[in-house]
């Protein structure tokens, strides 16, 4: 291989660009998700009617993993939705929370 061909393929590989932010789809997913399975606790748009349910407006979003273990294993009255709402689809319930919540990052890992 030349230096040349060595060098353009040397830059190919740094120049991969990061992973991106949840995307419009994404988000628009995890809105249909979120209103389909959460709405009916967690309120319209995040906005929960009462005490007795988390306010999801508040959620840190570097706390990624506890929402995803909640969401997946349920926790006090929240059932375990881990047998009906797919991973994929947990994410792009991730990405609707961050998107609501003004977080330009939510779908990175944390």
């Amino acid at each position: 291989m030349s230096v040349v061909a060595l060098a353009l393929a040397a830059g190919a590989t740094l120049a991969q660009p990061a992973a991106p932010a949840a995307g419009a789809d994404e988000v628009h997913d995890g809105k249909r998700l979120y209103t389909s399975y959460c709405t009916r606790c967690h309120g319209v748009n995040l906005v929960s009617s009462g005490g007795a349910f988390f306010d999801l407006r508040t959620f840190p979003r570097e706390d990624k993993e506890r929402f995803m273990r909640s969401l997946k294993e349920g926790k006090r009255a929240m059932p375990a939705w881990g047998g009906i709402i797919k991973p994929p689809e947990m994410e792009a319930i991730w990405a609707y929370i961050g998107s609501v919540n003004g977080w330009t990052d939510a779908a990175k890992p944390k």
